[in-house]
């Protein structure tokens, strides 16, 4: 198995699958509320990260977060649908309408039943000022109980629209699958829908799982990606007592500094990023704009423990040589890594490791960065934005850099493409990611000539 992925003359014909082109991106991120300005932002080098404002954080240890800012939402729902939107749901819903404008999609002149929709997610934050919704005095099967007219339809209660009695269907707007089945019903989607909940690789396992259903014949069309929003009172003080992250409150831009001597944990963040894939012959019929093919996709488990990486980086080597399998791909082939690179001690340290257990020598010519060092780690919808990221790397042919790298690490001792972004000619980028619970996942992008 080893000489497979290792031999330079590996036969790198394509197989007979039905290829998965992708047509439009989307984003809402904590550089900005869309494609453009995020990648703006990015690439000169600006960080995302700031004072925490959306809890009073005065008397926590941690009191920064990558935000979204000055976010305005732009859709219209009916009144009955509007009470399960959370934070992240919206940032979904955004983040889709212009994946879908960009891709040029017209879902109402479409067969709907051929659209899928795949999204990573993690349940929606609580935060202690939604407890006094949460213990209101009616019961949630009373609010939500539908009423049989004479006419024999099915109507909701009026009320269900209350901001007031919000915490009574929270066992509902907190599930993770919500925005997916908010997404289908808004747009009509009757074809597959799924969610991932998997930590750190939520969206990248979605965007597997969405290729492998344009593959596997079940669509032509899948909305994929992810979004979340966990910066509340117990996701801050539960990863802190676990020591993941900086408590760089001084100096909250430079807090994020992937594979640094000096860094002292992850930033946690939100946001969403959102995909259009296409069956390649689909997106070419009608003349789509292909940003790039999702040539392979490959996933693991460390099975070793539930917050830590293994130091050798063993099982992140597992998805890496995966998703040059699925692609075809030999190791001479890519040209650029997209770093999980969260910024933490010993995912950096395994992350490393692996990428030199997979590319031997040639890991030292590879240049690697984390996006993660300007928008923090956006859990659920990290990979989906580092994918997009990636997309537009390779369409302009320049790598965002790893900002705050200013001590190099003896251990992590490869091309982390520090403080400035460099242009280079691409063709083939590997994003990686890598989740508690010791889930990996790994993804191939391709420029289409």
């Amino acid at each position: 198995m080893t000489a497979y992925f290792f031999d330079r003359n590996w036969d790198t014909k394509k197989s007979e699958k039905r290829r998965v082109a992708i047509t439009g991106i989307g984003a809402v991120t904590p550089l900005g509320n869309n494609v453009k300005t995020t990648w703006e932002n990015l690439i000169k080098g600006q960080s995302g990260i700031g004072p925490i404002t959306l809890f009073n954080a005065s008397t926590f240890p941690v009191k920064i977060a990558a935000e979204v800012k000055d976010f305005n939402f732009e859709w219209s729902v009916s009144e009955n649908i509007n009470p399960f939107l959370g934070r992240s749901t919206k940032f979904c819903l955004q983040a889709a309408k212009e994946a879908l404008e960009h891709a040029a999609l017209t879902l109402e002149h479409m067969d709907t039943t051929r659209i899928g929709i795949c999204l990573g997610s993690d349940e929606e934050s609580a935060h202690l000022s939604h407890f006094d919704e949460l213990f209101e005095s009616k019961k949630i099967y009373e609010l939500l109980e539908l009423r049989r007219t004479s006419d024999g339809k099915d109507h909701p209660f009026p009320h269900l629209a209350s901001s007031k009695l919000l915490g009574q269907i929270w066992p509902l707007r907190r599930s993770a699958y919500m925005a997916a089945n908010i997404m289908s019903i808004l747009y009509n989607i009757q074809g597959p829908v799924s969610t991932s909940s998997s930590a750190c690789v939520s969206s990248a396992q979605a965007i597997g799982r969405a290729k492998r259903m344009i593959q596997d014949g079940d669509a032509d069309v899948v909305i994929t990606g992810g979004s979340d929003s966990m910066i509340g009172e117990f996701s801050v003080i539960g990863f802190d007592k676990i020591g993941a992250l900086s408590k760089n409150n001084q100096d909250p831009e430079k807090s994020s500094r992937p594979f640094d001597l000096k860094r002292d944990g992850f930033v946690l963040g939100e946001g969403s990023g959102i995909l259009i894939l296409e069956e390649l012959s689909h997106a070419k019929k009608r003349n789509a704009t292909i940003l790039g093919e999702l040539a392979g996709y490959g996933s693991s488990s460390n099975a070793y423990r539930i917050t830590a990486a293994p130091e050798n980086g063993q099982g992140a080597d597992i998805c890496i040589k995966a998703a040059l399998k699925d692609a075809h791909c030999s190791i001479d082939e890519v040209d650029y890594i997209n770093a999980h690179g969260t910024s933490t001690y010993l995912n950096d340290k395994s992350e490393t490791a692996a990428i030199k257990k997979v590319f031997e020598d040639r890991a030292y010519e590879i240049p690697i960065s984390s996006n993660k060092s300007m928008l923090g780690h956006l859990i659920a919808s990290a990979a989906s934005i580092e994918l997009i990221i990636s997309i537009l790397t390779l369409t302009y042919d320049l790598i965002p850099p790893t900002i705050n790298y200013e001590y190099p690490d003896p251990e992590c001792d490869l091309d982390y493409v520090p403080n400035t972004s460099r242009p280079k000619h691409l063709s083939t980028i590997l994003s990686n990611s890598f989740a508690f619970g010791g889930q990996n996942a790994s993804i191939l992008l391709k420029k289409i000539a």
